[in-house]
C-alpha cells in the first residue's frame, strides 16, 4: 500500500510551528552531535517568529560543533593595572634590599622614600589604571603636583627629587613590561626632567672655613667624634655612609691605606692616605667606645653639632641655605683640592670611586687657586721656549 501523506521538506523539521496551551509557537526539534560521538536531542517551542527561533537554533548549532571539535572561545586578555605593577616591583625591591642586608649597617628603613614615592604616585593617577595608558603628560602633571604639594607643606621640593622620583617610577613601568604580556608593545615615556633643571651647587670648603670649623670642634670633648669625622671625610673625601659602616681593620696604618665600600656602588676600594690611616689609629688608642665600627655616631648628630659650630664662627649652613654648606661638600672639597694639586682625572675618579669621569667632572669646582696654577704652567712652558719672564718687572708696570 502506497502512503499518499505529503512529505515534509527535508530541514522543516528542526524548525517549525507546534500548538502549545496557551497557542501557536515557533521552536527546533534537533538532533545534535556531542564531544563522546553520541547525538542528544533539544527541543524548545516558545518563539513568537520564525526568526527568533531560527537564530535560537543557530546559535544552539555553532555552541555544538564547538564543543565537538574542541574549540574554546578566547578568555579576555588580562589587562595589568598601575596597582599591580606597583605591588610587584615593591615586592621585589624589598625582597632585594633584605637579601643585600650587612650586620654592619646601621641605617636601615622598612620602606624607603622612593618606593613611597612609587606608591603616592600610583594614587595620584588611579590604582585601577592600565599601565598601557600612562603617557608623557602624566609625568608632567604629577611634576606640577608635586610642586603644589611643596607649597602647602611649606618645604620647596627640588627638581632633582622629582628627577629620582620618576627614575623609580619608570623603573617600575619597565618592570611591568618585562613581566607582562600584554605590555610587550608598550614603552615608557621618557623623563620629561631628564635635563639640568636647576643650578648646581658650587660650594667648597675654603682654607680659613676649614680652619674655623676646626678650631670651633675641639674646643668641647664631647664633640671629639664630629671632628674626627670632619678630618677623616675631608682627607679621604669619602661619603658619610662610607664612614659610618667603616671598621677597624679596614685601615693600615703600616701602609698608609683606608679600605672603603660604597654602598651605591656595591664596590670596595682601597686610597692611599697615610694621614687618614694615622688619625683613625690615634683613634682606636684613645677611644674605643665601638668595637668594630670606627665612627659609630648617628647622622642626626653629625649634622646638628656641625650646623651649631658653623653658625657660631659666621659660617653659612645647610643644603637649601644660599652659600651654605653640608657635610657632602667635604667630599667636593677634598675633590677639587686634589684636582687643583694636578692630580689627573682618572687618578681623582678612583680616589672617590666613581663609575665614570662625566661623575666626577661635576665634583670638580672652581677656585681661585687654579687661576695661579694656570699661571704657574703657563710661564714654565713660555720659560722652555727661551721667553724671559721678570716678575718685578710686571708689578712694577701694573704699579703704574
Amino acid at each position: 500500500m502506497t502512503n499518499t501523506s505529503k512529505r515534509r521538506p527535508r530541514g522543516s523539521v528542526q524548525l517549525r510551528k507546534e500548538k502549545r496551551a496557551a497557542g501557536e509557537f515557533w521552536g527546533y526539534d534537533v538532533w545534535i552531535r556531542q564531544e563522546d560521538g553520541t547525538r542528544k536531542r533539544y527541543r524548545e517551542f516558545s518563539f513568537a517568529t520564525k526568526a527568533e527561533a531560527s537564530l535560537a537554533l543557530a546559535s544552539l548549532k555553532t555552541a555544538g560543533w564547538k564543543s565537538r571539535y574542541g574549540l574554546r572561545s578566547p578568555s579576555a586578555a588580562h589587562v595589568t593595572s598601575i596597582k599591580e605593577a606597583i605591588a610587584s616591583y615593591v615586592k621585589l625591591s624589598l625582597a632585594n634590599l633584605q637579601a643585600n642586608r650587612t650586620d654592619d649597617g646601621t641605617y636601615w628603613r622598612t620602606m624607603p622614600g622612593h618606593l613611597r614615592t612609587l606608591q603616592r604616585w600610583g594614587d595620584f593617577v588611579g590604582p585601577n589604571r592600565p599601565v598601557n595608558s600612562i603617557q608623557r603628560d602624566d609625568f608632567v602633571f604629577w611634576i606640577a603636583a608635586e610642586t603644589e604639594r611643596g607649597k602647602v607643606s611649606g618645604k620647596a621640593i627640588k627638581k632633582s627629587t622629582m628627577r629620582r622620583g620618576l627614575n623609580t617610577i619608570r623603573a617600575a613601568l619597565n618592570h611591568a613590561i618585562q613581566t607582562s604580556a600584554d605590555l610587550k608593545g608598550y614603552r615608557v615615556p621618557r623623563n620629561p626632567l631628564t635635563k639640568k633643571c636647576e643650578y648646581e651647587r658650587d660650594r667648597v670648603l675654603s682654607d680659613e672655613e676649614i680652619s674655623k670649623v676646626s678650631t670651633a670642634l675641639s674646643t668641647k670633648r664631647d664633640w671629639a667624634d664630629i671632628l674626627f669625622f670632619f678630618r677623616l671625610s675631608l682627607i679621604t673625601g669619602a661619603r658619610m655612609a662610607e664612614l659610618r659602616r667603616m671598621r677597624w681593620d679596614e685601615s693600615s696604618e703600616r701602609f698608609g691605606t683606608v679600605k672603603l665600600y660604597s654602598s651605591k656602588t656595591k664596590k670596595w676600594r682601597t686610597i692611599r692616605a697615610p694621614s687618614a690611616a694615622s688619625l683613625i689609629a690615634e683613634r682606636k688608642v684613645a677611644d674605643q667606645e665601638d668595637a668594630i665600627l670606627v665612627l659609630p655616631c648617628s647622622d642626626h648628630r653629625i649634622r646638628k653639632v656641625l650646623k651649631k659650630v658653623s653658625e657660631s664662627v659666621g659660617i653659612r649652613y645647610g643644603q637649601n641655605v644660599m652659600d651654605g654648606w653640608c657635610p657632602h661638600d667635604l667630599r667636593h672639597t677634598c675633590l677639587t683640592n686634589l684636582a687643583v694639586a694636578g692630580v689627573p682625572l682618572n687618578g681623582v675618579k678612583e680616589y672617590a670611586g666613581h663609575a665614570s669621569i662625566v661623575e666626577t667632572q661635576r665634583y670638580l669646582k672652581f677656585m681661585p687657586e687654579s687661576i695661579e696654577l694656570a699661571a704657574r704652567q703657563s710661564t714654565r712652558l713660555a720659560q722652555l721656549t727661551g721667553v724671559r719672564f721678570d716678575s718685578q718687572v710686571r708689578r712694577r708696570t701694573q704699579s703704574k
